[in-house]
């Protein structure tokens, strides 16, 4: 039996999960949806605390990171963790197993890249 990939499908989802990483960890959208919609209070209130108090340039996610030190905020604050769980989760859902693989290298190919971009321009 020959198992044929979808390098269409691998291509769209790493460059999605590689967005979604991005935005993830290179912006704050993650608290400005949680802020707008009014979701994640004591998080919420103590990071706006902590920005209030010290001015700071730390994103919402390394904050929780530091500040509420636990299984699910590493797990979240990993970039390879939630790359690797976005990845099996849409793969399962909406294409074949068998993309795991290499969308999963593929997207945190994608994510590095750009993130490594990022720091070079900002320098």
């Amino acid at each position: 039996m020959m198992i044929l990939l979808e390098w269409d499908s691998i291509a769209f989802l790493a460059f999605a999960c590689a967005s979604f990483l991005f935005i993830w960890f290179e912006t704050n959208a993650v608290y400005e949806y949680l802020n707008f919609f009014n979701i994640g209070g004591k998080y919420l209130h103590g990071y706006n605390e902590y920005k209030k108090k010290d001015y700071s340039l730390l994103f919402f996610i390394p904050y929780l990171l530091v500040n509420h030190n636990c299984f699910f905020t590493k797990l979240i604050c990993c970039s390879i963790c939630i790359g690797f769980w976005v990845n099996i989760i849409f793969n399962l859902l909406f294409f074949s197993i068998y993309n795991i693989p290499f969308s999963f290298i593929l997207s945190l190919l994608i994510y590095y890249s750009i993130t490594l971009l990022k720091r070079n321009m900002e320098k």
